[in-house]
This record gives structure tokens, sequence and C-alpha cells, in this order.
């Protein structure tokens, strides 16, 4: 290459490309900085000034926005109170019933707010119960109901089985500044400013909200306190410069808070209960008294100009209100002048202009340099197709930066090379290097393909990677040849062979073949992966290979190949889900399955919005009385419009392929609980228990737990209620988080079923680590346990291993009497299947003063028939 260049000369400037950019931006800078020095020498005061100002009024309108977001939350928070108690009944309603709903608005849904103290909820009756937190996390609970004996506790943290820290014997609600107003109108209101309990160093301002219960009458009142020291703490960090004094009064001008807590310390008065409040004039404070008196002065809004021991202030103030518009308070910022000044429009003018007039002359000085560069640059890339066909021509420019220069003489020799790298390129693209075969791009370029052939074969070599992984490239490399070799010897010689990928490999037969030949070379391939192959080998190391081959039949043609290449595909997907050595023919009806599973799988994007989907009830029966029902399995069907009824065998899996099985699976439970609420307001026992088969996907989402004991609540219904069905699968994907999962659900009430139980390889190793309340036996031991011996001795082990466990065991797929009696006999605990009833809809059954009949009376028969 050095050879090459040195044939060609081109002239150059002194400097070269870098050095000359690095020169143009250097003057450019000196010059930059000599302007903006003499600039703000003459007015640098000023333009400092400018930008106070405008940082001051940018965090002017920050500071709005955060205080009124401060105002905003007890509003929030009372809705979410007041609307959970509009789906209770007054009658029924005990205060501590909301504690759990208060601890969660405070703790968790307003978790990051620390300026919502106090969540509180007084009822009709006299009752209360409050959860609070400070700045410092630390939560107290106070009650009062009967079980205080009318007496108001604190507790030392949201539990009532915490410590007592105080005791108020006589705690009158209704009188509470934030009950009584809103008891006598029913409406929102802001209190007054009062103390928390009579405590003498708090106080706030409550937002009390009227409570009805679901059917209108008035339950009570729903505050939420906003303290005054923790808006001290927070303008203390929100004012905009560190000399600034930041106010908050009221409508009737007084001080409720300050950036200097000491300034409301005196609100405190140790001989009554009720705040002083002071006016601004009031506090003695020079620069809050002249300010006060430049705002009573005040005809239009806007900053002002005071002056306090001959220094210069400015006034601001900013409305605070709240979401509803009900307090009308004021927020009075005052800042020394230094921070704030005038002209802010002329100076940034000027500054601007002065900016683009040094910068534009600089970077003109810098854009003709680099033009300089870049012309020759747009002229090599425009000749770049030259490199490859040995035409490189230089420039017609007469001179060029030594970088210009080295290029061009470095591209003038590359020509003369790239041709030769080209054709080494091409060699390793169309062909295997390992084992000389053709790629499957050499193999479309090959002319060959097209000339009378109609059958093609893809080979998959499914232990490849495990022998690549374990023995290495270079073992690797022999196993594939010697496959290579084989194939070779039982196929024609014409027959085209090309390497698709690591582990598969296309073979092109020769001729126009019909199905005989087909059969005659599917039992070729086949013997390949079966051991035949081996019995005639002597060579020391007898190589064995598993795999499958699809083959299409159709004529080859440039425009069909990569279509003929995904049928073969498609037909050895098929033949993998058969076992090794499988060899199958594409047919039609494999790429309308796929294309069905691609349809299937858009409608189910939209059958839960479509309502397609429906649940039907399947009774467990306790073959101890078979009289009476308390149980049953909650199964889904789905009835497409377009597509007509899908078994849950075929959507399941895509469902949870595309991640539609979490809010399919939430809309299973929340309708399951609809149901089953419905059926047992017909009259069905109050505790029917209802099986919910439920993915290992729904299982490992975080709010699962969550989503089904709320559902359950909203529903009327209890814990007690539910059984989930998981089978082993799920137990697989994450035996630690689900093992704690069901743990906490079944502390909390919800049942555990092992369904399927015996049809994995691991279902015993599971057991004594999870928590469980029946188990299920795999219905292919049922279906069995007449003529089949092993199969009633493994229903024999696992009646001996859930009596062990002092667990039920539940037989699926009981479909005639002989079975039941034969599984009755073993000592099956419970029976489900198409012999008692099979599965419908939850409204067909009969229930009636806390009793389920599984069995169609007479008269639904004849209305069904």
């Amino acid at each position: 290459m050095q050879i090459l260049k040195q044939q060609f000369s081109v002239k150059a400037y002194p400097l070269s490309l870098t050095k000359t950019i690095l020169l143009t931006l250097t003057a450019t800078f000196f010059v930059v900085l000599v302007t903006m020095y003499t600039f703000l020498h003459f007015e640098g005061y000023a333009f400092l000034d400018t930008i106070s100002e405008t940082i001051l009024n940018a965090k002017k309108q920050t500071l709005e926005r955060t205080i009124n977001n401060y105002i905003n939350v007890p509003q929030q928070s009372n809705a979410i109170v007041v609307n959970a108690i509009g789906r209770e009944d007054v009658n029924t309603l005990a205060v501590r019933d909301l504690s759990g709903l208060l601890i969660n608005n405070i703790s968790n849904v307003f978790s990051e707010r620390d300026y919502l103290d106090m969540v509180e909820f007084g009822s009709i009756n006299g009752d209360i119960i409050g959860v609070s937190h400070d700045r410092l996390q630390e939560n107290y609970l106070v009650v009062k109901d009967a079980g205080t004996d009318n007496k108001l506790m604190f507790f030392s943290d949201f539990s009532q089985d915490t410590r007592v820290e105080k005791v108020i014997t006589h705690f009158d609600t209704p009188s509470r500044e934030w009950y009584k107003s809103v008891d006598a109108d029913r409406r929102s209101h802001w209190s007054r400013p009062f103390r928390d309990y009579d405590d003498s160093l708090t106080a706030g301002i409550a937002w009390s909200s009227p409570a009805f219960d679901r059917h209108g009458q008035f339950a009570g009142v729903v505050a939420s306190e906003l303290h005054f020291s923790e808006l001290n703490n927070n303008l203390q960090q929100f004012k905009p410069f560190p000399e600034s004094i930041l106010l908050i009064v009221n409508e009737k001008n007084e001080l409720v808070a300050s950036s200097d807590p000491a300034l409301t310390q005196k609100m405190f008065t140790a001989t009554s209960h009720k705040l002083n409040l002071q006016t601004l004039a009031q506090t003695g404070v020079p620069e809050i008294v002249e300010a006060n008196k430049a705002l009573e002065k005040q005809n239009t809004p806007g900053m002002l100009s005071i002056r306090v021991h001959d220094k210069p202030f400015y006034v601001d103030t900013f409305a605070v209100q709240g979401q509803e518009s009900q307090l009308n308070w004021k927020g009075v910022i005052i800042s020394p002048a230094t921070a704030i000044t005038h002209d802010i429009l002329r100076y940034g003018l000027l500054v601007m202009l002065v900016l683009f007039t040094a910068c534009g002359l600089g970077f003109l000085a810098v854009g003709w340099v680099l033009s300089r560069a870049t012309r020759p640059l747009q002229e090599m890339a425009r000749k770049a197709d030259e490199l490859v066909t040995h035409r490189w021509t230089p420039s017609p420019d007469k001179r060029h930066f030594p970088e210009i220069a080295s290029l061009e003489t470095t591209f003038m020799a590359l020509s003369h090379k790239l041709a030769e790298s080209f054709e080494l390129q091409r060699k390793k693209i169309e062909e295997d290097e390992t084992t000389g075969l053709w790629t499957r791009a050499g193999l479309e370029h090959n002319p060959a393909l097209y000339k009378r052939r109609n059958m093609v074969g893809l080979i998959h070599i499914s232990n490849m990677y495990n022998i690549v992984n374990v023995l290495g490239t270079e073992f690797g490399d022999v196993f594939i040849n010697e496959f290579v070799s084989r194939l070779r010897d039982l196929l024609p010689s014409e027959t085209l062979i090309a390497r698709d990928t690591t582990d598969k490999l296309l073979v092109i037969f020769p001729g126009l073949n019909q199905q005989k030949e087909y059969l005659h070379y599917r039992d070729v391939l086949s013997s390949l992966f079966r051991g035949e192959a081996n019995e005639h080998q002597t060579a020391e190391i007898k190589y064995v290979y598993t795999g499958n081959v699809g083959m299409m039949l159709e004529t080859l043609s440039e425009e069909n190949f990569s279509s003929v290449h995904r049928g073969a595909g498609m037909a050895l997907q098929q033949a993998e889900a058969l076992g090794n050595g499988v060899v199958t023919l594409f047919t039609q009806e494999m790429y309308e399955q796929e294309l069905f599973n691609i349809k299937l799988h858009a409608h189910l994007n939209d059958a839960i919005h479509q309502q397609e989907f429906h649940l039907v009830l399947q009774p467990i029966i306790d073959q101890s009385d078979e009289t009476h029902c308390r149980e049953g399995e909650c199964l889904l069907r789905w009835h497409s419009e377009a597509l007509g009824d899908i078994p849950p065998a075929r959507f399941i899996p895509l469902a949870e392929e595309s991640g539609l099985i979490v809010p399919l699976g939430k809309w299973v439970i929340e309708e399951a609980c609809r149901e089953l609420a419905a059926m047992i307001a017909r009259g069905a026992p109050h505790d029917f228990l209802l099986h919910i088969n439920v993915s290992a996907i729904q299982l490992l989402q975080q709010d699962f737990a969550w989503h089904l004991m709320d559902t359950v609540r909203t529903s009327g219904l209890t814990n007690r209620n539910i059984c989930i069905e998981i089978t082993e699968s799920v137990l697989m994907q994450d035996m630690k988080r689900i093992g704690k999962m069901l743990g906490y659900l079944r502390r909390h009430g919800v049942s555990i079923s092992l369904d399927d139980f015996g049809s994995g390889f691991s279902s015993l190793s599971y057991l004594h680590a999870l928590p469980f309340d029946s188990i299920k036996i795999d219905r292919n031991f049922v279906m069995g346990v007449i003529d089949d011996e092993k199969a009633q001795s493994v229903i024999n082990s696992l009646i001996v291993l859930a009596s062990g466990f002092n667990v039920p065991l539940i037989a699926e797929g009981i479909e005639d009497e002989a079975v039941k009696l034969k599984l009755k006999s073993l000592g099956c605990d419970k029976a489900q299947g198409y012999y008692f009833r099979r599965p419908s809809a939850f409204s067909t059954f009969h229930c009636e003063a806390g009793a389920f009949y599984y069995q169609p009376t007479a008269a639904r028969e004849e209305e069904s028939v």
C-alpha cells in the first residue's frame, strides 16, 4: 500500500486541517472573551441585576404552584376517603374499620408529601379515628369509640396494639373546629386555624368534607389537616434567596406561616387554647412592617419597592386559594433589591446582540476554513464508487490540506486493492468456511438451484449447540463435517447442500419429485438421527446425531425461494414437536394453522373489550355427602363472533405469550367474584368456595394479591370464598417469590389448590415448601383407574400423601359411575366431572335458603330442551 501511495503526489497547504481549525477557533474565542470582558466591565452590574430579577420571577411562579399544590393535597385526600365511605352502610359503619383506609391514604397515596399531617373521620355518633405522621415519620393513631370507653386515645403507631401515649377523657367531636361548620350545612369548608387536640405547640387548618353512605345518609365529617409548623419548614426551603423573607397571611392579613418560624411562635399562649394570630404590622420586623404599609396602599398588582434603613427591597405577592378557591390567602415575598433589577429587555437585547456579533464573526471565519476542507471531501464521497472499479481520478483543485492530500493518495491506492478484497469477501459470504458448502446467500445466487428442482429439505441438528458448548468449536467442526459426509453418501450427487445456520442445513433434491420420492428420502434422512447410520461405522469415535427434517414440494424459482424456505421451516417445527428423527412434509394445513394462530392473536386483543369471554361453573362434590355442594371451579370460555368457540388450550398459551393474560386474569377474578356474589344473593351458601385458575404471569404481578383481595371485598365476599388453583408449571417460574405470595394469600384466608398434581417430574419436591389446602389429581390417572393397576397405585399413594398433609384429594374428569365408585372405594375425598354436571353458566344453578343444587331440576331440564 505504501509503495502505491508513493506513486501519486498531491500539493498541500503548509498547515494541517486540524491545526488550522484549532487556530481559527482559538482566535475566535480570544475575540469573544475580550469583547465579553469589556462589556461586563462597563455594564456588568446592570447585567447581573437583570439576571437576578429573571430568576426571582421564575422562582415566584414555581413557589406559587408549589404552595397551591400543598393546599390541594387535603382536598385530594378527602375525596379518596369520602368516596370509600360512600360504599359503606352508616348503620354498620365503625370508625375502626376505616383505619386501613386512612393509613393507606397518608402512608402510601401521599407518602411523598410530608405536608399532609393528619387525616381523621368523626362519625355522627361522636366516634372519631385519625392517623398522623410528621416530618420525622413518627406515626400515631387516635381513636374514640365504645372500644376506648368513649375516651380519645393516642397510640404510638398506626396499630391499636401499640402503646397508648395519651388519653383525653372528655373529648367532644361535634365541637371541634373542623367538624361543626360542616355538620351545620353539609358542605366542604376550610376550617379556621385551630390547635391540634389542644396541643400547645401544634396549630393548623383542615379541609373538612361531609361523608355520606351508600344510601345518601350523612355519616360524619372527613378532615385532612395541614400544620403550620410543616408549612414553616417548607417556606424555609422555598424562599427565592437566602436573605428573602417568605410569608403566608390569611384573609384578615394575619400571619399564619413564615420562612422564619420564630415569627409565628407568638400565636401560642400558655393561658388560652385559642390561637393569637398577629397582623403583619404587629410582627415588629421593620422589613415586614414597611412591606405591609406598601401593600395597603397598592392599587394595581405588581412588584413594589420599599426602603428600610436606606436599603432597597422589593415586595411581591401571589394568591393562595386552593383547588376550589375557598381559601382567600396570599403569599408575600420580600427580597433585597440587589436580587431584582430593571431594564431586562434593554440589557437582554444588548447582551444577545453583542454575543451574536462576536460569535457570528468567529463562525464566519471557521466556516470559511471548513469549506476549504469539506469541498474536496464531498468530491471524494461523490467518487467513492470509483474505488471498486479502479478508476479513481485526482481532484481538480491544485492545493489541499495535508490530510486531504493523504486521503487522495490513499484512495488511489485502495482502488487497486479493493477489487481483490471484494472477491475474497464474496467467498466468505457465499461459502461456508467450515464445511465448504454454499451459504444460503450463495445458494440463492447459484443458477443450478432453479433448474428442474421441486423438493427442499431443512435439516436441524438439534444437539449441535450442545456439542459445541461442551466439547468446543473444533470438535463441532469435525462433528458437522462428518454429518455432511454421511449426507452426501446417502443422497444423489446432483443434490445441492447449503449451510443455512450453525445447526441447520438446506438440501435441494435433483429433478421433479413425487410423493413416492419424498417417502424414500424421508426414510433416508430419518436414519441419520436414529442410529442406523452408525451401524456400519468402523471409526473409533461414533458420532450420534439428534434432529428433525422439514420438507416441501414446490417447483423452485427466484421469486418463491424464500416462501419455500419458510414452508420447510413450518414443517420442521411440526416435526420437532413429534420427537427425534421425525421428518414432516409441509401441507397447506400447517400454513392455515399458523395463519389461524395469527388471527387468534389479533382477535384475542379485542375479545375482552367486546365482551366475548364468559365464565362457567363446574361443581366439586364431597363424596361423603353428595347432596350438599359448597364448592366449584370457575372455568373461562371464549366465543368469538369471527372465529367461533375457541378452547382454552388454544387461547391461554397465546395470552401468556403476548402478556394479555394479565388484563384477562384480572377480568376473570372480577367477573368470578361478581358471579359468586350474585349466586349467594340468590340463596347459595355464604361459605361457598370458588376455585379460580391462575397463571404464573398473573401470580408474579406485584399487585396480584391487592387486586384479588380488593375485588373480593368490593364484591361483598370474604377471602375464604376464594381458592386459587396453580399447576406445577406455575411453581417452576420462581419458586421463592411464588412461595412468599402463596403464604401471604393463605394467611389472609385465600385457599390454595395444587392442580394436575403428578403430571410433572418434580411434584413431590415442592410439597414441603409450599402452603396448600387441597390437591387435584391429574385427569390422566383418573381416566385409567378402572383398568390400569399403575394408575390405581398412583392414586392410592396420593390419597396417603394427602392424608399425611391433612388436605382433601380432588379427582377431576369423572365421566361415569364406575369411575366415581372406584375412586370413592379408594378413599378419594372429592370429585369433579361430567358425571355430576357439565360446566354451566352460574345463573343455571338453583340456589335457595343457603343450599346449592348442582343437579338441574326437571323444570329446568325441560326449559333447556
